[in-house]
């Protein structure tokens, strides 16, 4: 395919958006080192980002850095984006979330992760938001030639929500970053269980706490299990201040204030660590776009215990144990079971890794290459 310049919108690759920038990122990355003969145009924006590597991205001879409109989301942005567009000669454009330029005429592709906000309007707490956000996703979808969906549970709720043409949606999944991997270096993980003061051995999940996440319920196993058992719960990933932090408040309930651990924000280079030395993985979500923790704590060599609906299972498969998010008395058993058989654990700690392998960021990169390919024919 002759040479294209495409445009894609980089400004979520900060802090503030953990998983949309992380997806944004190790795709950009793969998709500048698949395509030599496109010209990737990255605009960027003003969020704060700690975790990734721009110098590389920006010694590579196919990319390009230019400012994009600021503040995300505001009208003055979509005003903005068909001279800005324009002046980048841009044949094509990639947005990695919701939002695309609504006013400008070239192409464009929109990577939609979830419906959460459909599912969830609460997540919006301004009552203003939650039109604004339905116009700009009916828009967006409307405008873009292709939507790819992270996966089918994604797919079946763009069909529900916003009556999209299945013919239009391409379900493309994300990949495990080569980091994740079981760490060798016994130095390395006595380092980390000392900088986070994890004496004994733990079950993790991984994730804001919000409520989609379900994780008052996983305290509640906990509790039950808790008697028996000589671990610690670790809850890696930040409250939300918009809601109460319901599994903190459920530790305090079952008075297990010493065995709940809340580390909060955790650096992304310490995350291959932490899901090295956990014993067990939980992640009871009601829904998720993708499934990236599973996946990546599947890549690490650690047994998974994951609901059993929205895409969860589509990452997980059979290498892991599946169970019903709202049963409580399952999620105690799952997690029981795995914590008492070495051999189990074992056993789903090889096929866990033999299945996270299919998932990688190269993958993707050729299928939304081709998807490039199929508007420009």
């Amino acid at each position: 395919m002759t040479g294209r310049r495409i445009a894609f919108d980089a400004r979520y690759i900060n802090d503030r958006y953990h998983g949309i920038g992380r997806y944004a990122y190790r795709l950009l990355e793969a998709l500048v080192s698949a395509a030599p003969q496109h010209t990737f145009v990255i605009f960027r924006g003003q969020g704060r980002d700690s975790r990734f590597d721009w110098d590389a991205l920006a010694g590579r001879a196919n990319v390009e850095f230019q400012p994009g409109p600021w503040p995300l989301y505001w009208p003055q942005e979509q005003l903005n984006w068909p001279g800005v567009l324009r002046r980048s000669r841009a044949d094509l454009f990639h947005s990695p979330y919701f939002v695309t330029p609504l006013l400008s005429s070239i192409p464009a592709v929109l990577t939609v992760h979830d419906l959460i906000f459909d599912r969830f309007p609460l997540y919006m707490p301004w009552g203003w938001s939650r039109p604004y956000y339905r116009l700009l996703m009916a828009w967006g979808i409307r405008r873009a030639r292709r939507v790819i969906a992270v996966s089918q549970a994604t797919a079946t709720e763009l069909g529900h929500y916003y009556r999209i043409s299945p013919d239009r949606v391409v379900v493309i999944s994300e990949g495990a970053d080569p980091t994740f991997r079981p760490i060798a270096d016994s130095h390395e993980s006595q380092s980390l269980r000392q900088r986070y003061h994890l004496n004994r051995p733990f079950i993790m999940t991984t994730g804001a706490r919000r409520p989609h996440k379900n994780q008052a319920r996983l305290v509640n196993a906990f509790a039950r299990l808790a008697g028996d058992i000589g671990h610690d719960l670790v809850f890696a990933g930040p409250p939300d201040e918009r809601f109460p932090d319901q599994a903190r408040l459920a530790a305090q309930h079952h008075g297990l204030n010493g065995r709940v651990k809340f580390l909060d924000w955790v650096p992304e280079a310490d995350l291959p660590g932490l899901y090295g030395l956990a014993d067990l993985v939980v992640l009871p979500s009601l829904v998720e776009g993708f499934g990236l923790p599973a996946l990546e704590a599947m890549a690490c060599g650690t047994p998974v215990v994951a609901s059993n609906g929205s895409s969860l299972p589509e990452v997980v498969g059979e290498a892991g144990v599946l169970v019903n998010p709202l049963d409580e008395d399952e999620l105690t058993g799952a997690i029981g079971r795995l914590l008492h058989d070495a051999g189990l654990r074992q056993r789903l700690s090889l096929v866990g890794r033999q299945r996270a392998a299919l998932f990688t960021w190269e993958n993707a990169a050729r299928q939304v290459l081709q998807v490039y390919d199929e508007i420009f024919e």
